[in-house]
């Protein structure tokens, strides 16, 4: 079963060990665990995910009931024929979860993917996000 990491404004998001490699009944072959950096802006989170080997074609991301699921394949494994004498980097497809609060506007998620590096923009709602209090004389 796959981890999540759950993001909420105001609070941490706890480390989790890198998983190099986990395997799960319902899909074929190796599922890897994107290594994922995620940053709070002022009105928007920003997931950034590591996918080598994956175009914008191969990946889905998909929101329901508060779970933000990333899953990439690549589009075509090596050749058979292909065997290295020293390989570090294996094939197979990724899946990361995050549980999301409410303080993010689901309608206005947006995923880019360039390179193999997928950007997901998650926009806070109006009402979490850090607004200035003008102060008036008494």
């Amino acid at each position: 079963m796959a981890s999540e990491t759950t993001i909420q404004q105001g609070g941490a998001l706890q480390p989790q060990d890198k998983q190099a490699l986990e395997r799960e009944g319902i899909r074929p072959g190796p599922v890897f665990r994107p290594d994922v950096d995620i940053v709070e802006q002022k009105d928007s989170f920003v997931v950034t995910a590591d996918l080598p080997g994956v175009d914008d074609r191969h990946v889905e991301v998909h929101l329901e009931n508060g779970l933000l699921t990333i899953d990439g394949s690549l589009a075509a494994e090596p050749d058979a024929a292909w065997t290295p004498l020293y390989a570090e980097y294996r094939f197979g497809g990724f899946h990361r979860e995050f549980r999301l609060s409410e303080a993010i506007d689901a309608d206005g998620i947006e995923a880019r993917m360039t390179d193999g590096v997928l950007q997901v923009r998650l926009p806070k709602r109006t009402q979490h996000r850090p607004r200035q209090i003008n102060v008036r004389a008494g």
